[in-house]
């Protein structure tokens, strides 16, 4: 799942370049901090899920979430392994930070992911909704200032549909995440299934690049909206 953090890579300038007038005003600069990995178990699966710490000052953490409901821990994913960040300064002032970890169990795993914030008393806020997809998925941030004066975030995931392999070809959900200022939040904006299918990903390390290929679409649905 290393496309996010390519594309990220692209959007770090030109963001800077945005973060100008009161959308910024409450964006702080974003202190030290280490990932530390979740819990494993005697399978090293997480039992816990990962951690991002501040390094300097009055100890806190931001721990990103399990995907359980009910008592039963048993049935409950833990996002704790492969964790991953990368800190965005902005030119404007402040710094968010990205954040990802991932649930284990192999092919069949997910990623959660969240956009943080250092808030006044210094915790964090997840500028994002709830963001798991699978390893199989193409995830991303864009700078569109046309659509939007923060990155764009996407998700493109695939569709598991009759008479498919695991290693075929599949359609995928494309999911367009645009920042809401009024509610200080990222919502979702469009989804849309892809027109074709787009060879899957077996392996973590490598990315499909599927949102690459959908780019003139997207950039057509937002126009759109």
């Amino acid at each position: 799942m290393k496309s996010l953090w390519v594309a990220m890579m692209l959007a770090v300038c030109p963001l800077g370049m945005l973060a100008q007038g009161p959308l910024w005003a409450s964006f702080r600069d974003f202190p030290p901090y280490r990932i530390y990995p979740g819990v494993l178990d005697e399978d090293n699966q997480p039992v816990s899920g990962a951690r991002l710490c501040v390094t300097e000052g009055e100890s806190h953490c931001f721990t990103l979430a399990h995907s359980g409901t009910g008592s039963d821990k048993d049935s409950w994913f833990y996002y704790g392994l492969r964790a991953k960040s990368q800190r965005l300064k902005l030119n404007g002032g402040g710094a968010v930070v990205f954040f990802n970890a991932n649930s284990g169990g192999g092919s069949g795993s997910s990623d959660r992911y969240v956009l943080l914030r250092s808030e006044p008393d210094r915790h964090f806020k997840n500028l994002l909704p709830e963001i798991i997809v699978s390893n199989q998925a193409d995830v991303a941030a864009w700078d569109l200032p046309t659509a939007s004066p923060m990155p764009v975030f996407l998700t493109a995931d695939y569709l598991w549909e009759g008479m498919e392999g695991h290693y075929s070809s599949h359609f995928f959900e494309i999911r367009i995440y645009v920042y809401d200022p009024a509610a200080d939040q990222y919502k979702l904006r469009h989804k849309y299934r892809t027109a074709h299918k787009h060879p899957g990903i077996d392996n973590w390390e490598e990315a499909p690049g599927i949102l690459v290929r959908e780019r003139n679409r997207i950039i057509e649905v937002l126009r759109a909206q």
